[in-house]
């Protein structure tokens, strides 16, 4: 089989399933940060729209295709418009994931069906539509799995049972490629614990007000940098998160134990008296609010960072070479306790059983070789019979303390491999936890400068809300100063034009009046002056 070539990928077409929530939200945004063109597919239309606008925003390339995996016409439908959009795709995703919490005795079965139809169904449409076009030009093929696969978890059992199909679908198509010479990479990655709005999209038929993940969890984007870091480099599988694996390698060492622990803390670990948001409960058969990452819920903050993942995905950085050291020195100390302690139990008897029948030989060989030697006259077949005798019984002895002493060797290179393994969890915990210390005080101290910068910001605001306020209240008065003054202006000028409008009537008037009194005077006047005339004339013709 050619080795699978992956791009890089900023030059890679990616199609990732339920990528408008959790796990595929995140590896959505970091892969078209990094310059891949994402083809994303989920059933909440509005969604998937919103974040097509959002990495187009940010000069990304993005194609939605609204699909129900559990539809094969659907899934095909999403390689149909990758090659439509981007000529074609080279790592297809599985993620998109329902989940149901609740007894296997509570869950219908229906929604049973349900579940496998979209979790386990889903993966299988999705690998066989990603294997048709790959199986020629090569690729990568990465499946969503859980750490739930190698150890069932109580009140999940129809998730769980999913999750361990999926494991076994995934070793199967990757065997039979690999049979057929595809180049085609095949990932299941394995999460542990993740903070995502999973717990409020699950179906909740606990009988209680919420769910919650069993701490501790971690935050989607250590995922999403597990399945693009699938996306460029063939790997087997990759688990994130310690915890997960810690409760993984409990549950093959002693299952029984781990029975009994997960009957005692299955509920009280995974319910929780806080609903979440009411908008993304119960997504199983239709879809509910998206665009987060993260839950709502109250709690601890999500671990950023996997020692275990970052020493997978480089074993020979210093995660992987810590790791690699804590081991050696783990098993160092186991060795160098073993040799100052005593042998195991087992051993010791097999010794003991050894030593007492060798000396037991020994002395009927001394016995009777000097009843030989003084009786060989007359006994001597006697002694050498007996002698023969004591030889094959010596040989059994020590035949059956053999499978004594393999016996106790073994459960000493078990106990050994325990504590191996005891120590390396025991240092990926105190890793972890001082991980989370480190993680927990630059939140606290990123809080605090928000607080204080959020403070800062909050006086300046007040301060320019203040000044703008009183410039405001300046102006207002300027602008009311001025709208007076021209008021008492148009006021005065309207009262002075009346006041010249009546002036010159009134003069037209008096003016009319003096030259109509004028024209009268001037009448009467010549009347009296024609009449004087007249009687000085008549007076002369007398």
């Amino acid at each position: 089989m050619p080795a699978p070539k992956l791009k890089p990928l900023s030059e890679q077409v990616i199609v990732i399933t339920g990528a408008t929530s959790g796990i595929g939200l995140a590896t959505a945004r970091m892969a078209a940060d990094r310059g891949a063109a994402v083809v994303i597919a989920a059933r909440n239309e509005d969604a998937l729209n919103a974040l097509a606008a959002e990495i187009r925003a940010k000069g990304g390339r993005a194609e939605p295709v609204v699909t129900d995996v559990a539809d094969m016409a659907q899934v095909e439908a999403i390689s149909a418009a990758a090659i439509t959009a981007f000529g074609g795709f080279d790592s297809w995703c599985n993620n998109a994931g329902v989940a149901i919490f609740g007894s296997l005795e509570d869950v219908p079965l229906e929604d049973q069906r349900r579940l496998f139809d979209v979790n386990y169904w889903g993966i299988v449409h999705g690998t066989l539509v990603a294997a048709r076009h790959l199986k020629g030009k090569g690729g990568a093929i990465v499946n969503t799995g859980s750490v739930l696969s190698d150890r069932s978890m109580a009140l999940q059992g129809p998730y769980s049972a999913s999750k361990f199909a999926i494991k076994g679908v995934t070793e199967a198509f990757r065997t039979e490629f690999l049979a057929e010479g595809y180049p085609i990479s095949v990932t299941l990655i394995k999460p542990g614990p993740i903070d995502t709005p999973y717990m409020e999209h699950a179906r909740n038929l606990l009988g209680t007000t919420g769910t919650r993940n069993p701490p501790p969890s971690y935050h989607p984007r250590v995922v999403a940098r597990a399945i693009l870091y699938a996306c460029e480099h063939q790997v087997r599988d990759l688990v994130v998160g310690a915890g997960g694996l810690a409760v993984s390698a409990i549950g093959r060492l002693a299952p029984k134990l781990t029975d009994l622990i997960m009957s005692k803390i299955a509920k009280p670990s995974q319910s929780s008296n806080e609903p979440g948001r009411a908008e993304r409960r119960d997504n199983l058969y239709d879809a509910r609010e998206d665009l987060a990452e993260t839950s709502s819920l109250s709690g601890p903050p999500p671990r950023r960072t996997s020692f275990l993942l970052e020493a997978q995905m480089n074993p020979l950085g210093p995660a992987g070479i810590m790791v690699g050291a804590a081991a050696l020195l783990a098993g160092a100390a186991f060795g160098m306790y073993t040799l100052r302690r005593s042998k195991p139990l087992p051993e010791r008897f097999a010794d003991r059983a050894r030593r007492g029948i060798g000396s037991l030989g020994s002395e009927v060989r001394r016995g009777i070789g000097s009843l030989g030697h003084e009786a060989r006259h007359g006994i001597g077949s006697l002694g050498h019979e007996a002698s023969r005798i004591a030889g094959r019984a010596v040989g059994y002895a020590e035949k059956e303390a053999r499978p004594y002493l393999r016996s106790a060797r073994k459960e000493g290179g078990r106990f050994a491999d325990r504590a191996s393994r005891y120590a390396a969890s025991t240092y990926d915990d105190a890793r972890e936890r001082g991980s989370d210390l480190y993680d927990e005080a630059r939140s606290r101290g990123r809080s605090f400068y928000k607080s204080a910068r959020g403070g800062s910001e909050d006086l300046y605001d007040d301060a320019r809300d203040r000044g703008w306020s009183l410039f405001k209240r300046g102006r207002d008065t300027a602008e009311d100063a001025r709208d007076t003054g021209w008021s008492l202006f148009g006021r005065a000028r309207d009262r002075g034009e009346d006041a010249y409008e009546d002036a010159r009537d009134t003069g037209w008037s008096l003016f009319g009046r003096a030259r109509h009194e004028a024209e009268r005077q001037r009448r009467y006047a010549a009347k009296r002056g024609e009449g004087l005339l007249d009687r000085i004339a008549n007076a002369l013709r007398g």
